[in-house]
């Protein structure tokens, strides 16, 4: 990646992060880092990036979270292979990326979490017309990811 793929401009994260379908969370356990791949949806305001997932009251995941409240973390989308011919040096990739680190909480509120749920579920159907029982709401772990640093690269044939 060089600098010149670099992106800054609020709109085009925003296109890259609306592209991904999956962010992959690099979490801390002592000397070993733990990646998992959920789904997410995102909120951005001013520049600032937030993103929620969800899982159940258990697992490594929600262990390593509640140890350390943070996450790295990494959205890709559009990978394509360009041909070089028969020179490797001169074959690439088109992509686009978005990389970042932040502090991760739990949400506790049903409100909070059903707010948090809604996002995601429009961000995948489009739709925010569901239907969360309480008893789900209770059972759900909620995460709200606050971006600390993120940056963005696209690097598309010219």
């Amino acid at each position: 990646m060089s600098k010149q793929d670099t992106v800054t401009d609020i709109p085009t994260i925003n296109h890259v992060l609306d592209q991904c379908e999956t962010i992959h969370l690099g979490l801390r356990d002592g000397e070993r880092v733990y990646v998992v791949p959920v789904h997410f949806a995102y909120e951005e305001h001013q520049g600032h990036y937030t993103f929620y997932f969800h899982g159940g009251p258990h697992g490594r995941r929600y262990e390593l979270v509640k140890k350390t409240h943070y996450a790295a973390f990494e959205l890709n989308s559009g990978q394509q292979l360009r041909d070089g011919g028969s020179i490797a040096c001169n074959w690439s990739a088109n992509y686009a990326s978005v990389l970042g680190e932040g502090h991760v909480d739990l949400l506790e509120s049903n409100q909070d979490k059903l707010a948090a749920l809604k996002l995601m579920m429009k961000q995948y159907t489009g739709r925010t017309d569901f239907e969360f029982p309480e008893e789900h709401l209770q059972y759900v772990q909620v995460y709200k990811l606050t971006a600390t640093e993120l940056s963005c690269r696209v690097h598309r044939k010219k």
